[in-house]
């Protein structure tokens, strides 16, 4: 039986009262010590606490490979969940964040580590980590992007190197604990090159086939980059649309949402003018079915430059995100769209306490609360997390 079989997710949209005026809260700013530094994931908010990942850091025995930072907001009080070793066998230096399967047991992958240094899938339950796949280069390799779970708990994922082709795959890993690549990029011509999101999955209303929907950083016919799609019953993989840079944007490094009318959502991090420049990335819609692209933002770099991570909806029509550079300051913003089109950077950093650099999208809570990290910044210089009322 394919994997994703016992499952149908649709939208990771959630329900929220409408938008109050905006407020910036700090919530927590790294050391780099025991804690971690430079988290690149995107915080997780879950039972009242946020998880999330750091780049960097972790006790002197790790080699600085990194940690899962648990914070609890009512204490103000963040402590290590996990330490990353980066050896032996054990991971390092996660980019994604972490997802959880509801019952306490959380999930994610790191970028390096493992027994053969290419990056690991680990499982953590109750404080323990289990190191569930090694990559070892043919099945994939450095993985970036955040891990899909299914219903039936299956997992879904890709990695930015390795495969037939050294071009990125797509993968997945059964709750009952096999491994399958399901891709290799790089097989067509024209094909999607250096996946480094994670997965949307959407099964086919008319066929009842399930796909699972990504972006890749290069490759494609003008080789900026491409939105794919993999029917999971044949494995095969068509390419949606590939980027022509300049025009429509280029380079997507983060990941796709859906909505409820057969789109996907995302952002390009390069890209976007008409005018034939390099551009600061765009916001962008794709009807799956007509291929029919549409530039919901062109980012000018006062709004907002290079967006890394993938939109978060709210379930009113609204989505929000983070760039990494640009704003009032040039150290990135957090921004919404609303379900009008209009653009307000909620926003901007300093680089001072504040933070700097916010390569992760954000979380949200069911009150709407967004909350997100910053790569750098802070009082120690290592990033920090942050909460937004929007």
């Amino acid at each position: 039986m394919p994997l994703g079989l016992g499952l149908a997710i649709v939208s990771t949209m959630i329900a929220t009262p409408p938008a109050v005026a905006q407020t910036f809260k700090l919530l927590y700013a790294y050391t780099g010590g025991t804690d971690g530094g430079s988290p690149w994931g995107t915080p997780l908010f879950t039972g009242g606490d946020i998880y999330a990942t750091a780049f960097s850091g972790g006790s002197p025995s790790s080699n600085g490979a990194g940690t899962v930072l648990e914070f609890v907001p009512i204490v103000s009080i963040g402590f290590p969940l996990y330490d990353f070793a980066g050896q032996p066998g054990d991971g390092a230096t996660p980019m994604a964040g972490v997802i959880t399967d509801g019952n306490g047991d959380f999930f994610g992958t790191t970028t390096q580590g493992g027994f053969q240094q290419r990056g690991t899938m680990y499982e953590i339950s109750q404080g323990t980590e289990l190191v569930i796949t090694n990559f070892n280069g043919s099945d994939g390799a450095t993985p970036e992007g955040n891990l899909l779970m299914d219903e039936a708990g299956d997992l879904y994922g890709t990695t930015s190197q390795g495969g037939a082709n050294d071009s990125g795959t797509v993968f997945g890993f059964t709750a009952y604990g096999a491994f399958a690549r399901l891709y290799s990029f790089g097989n067509q011509p024209g094909d999607g090159v250096g996946p480094a999101s994670g997965l949307v999955l959407r099964v086919d209303q008319s066929t009842g086939t399930p796909y699972l929907f990504g972006t890749t950083t290069e490759g494609g016919t003008h080789n900026w980059g491409t939105v794919f799609a993999v029917n999971l019953y044949t494995r095969a993989e068509t390419v949606l649309y590939s980027f022509q840079g300049a025009h429509d944007g280029g380079t997507p490094v983060g990941g796709l949402v859906l909505d409820t009318k057969g789109n996907v959502w995302g952002t390009t991090s390069a890209g976007g003018n008409a005018n034939g420049t390099a551009g600061n990335g765009v916001i962008f819609k794709l009807n799956i079915a007509s291929k029919q692209y549409t530039k919901a933002h062109i980012f000018s770099g006062a709004d907002g430059s290079q967006p890394m991570a993938a939109l978060t909806p709210d379930g009113h029509g609204n989505y929000y995100g983070t760039t990494y550079v640009g704003g009032a300051h040039g150290y990135g913003t957090v921004f919404e769209l609303t379900s009008t089109g209009v653009l307000t950077t909620l926003y901007s950093f300093t680089n001072g306490t504040d933070g700097s650099y916010p390569y992760a999208g954000l979380g949200i809570d069911s009150s709407g609360n967004l909350y997100g990290a910053a790569t750098g910044g802070g009082q120690y210089g290592w990033g920090t997390l942050f909460e937004i009322t929007p």
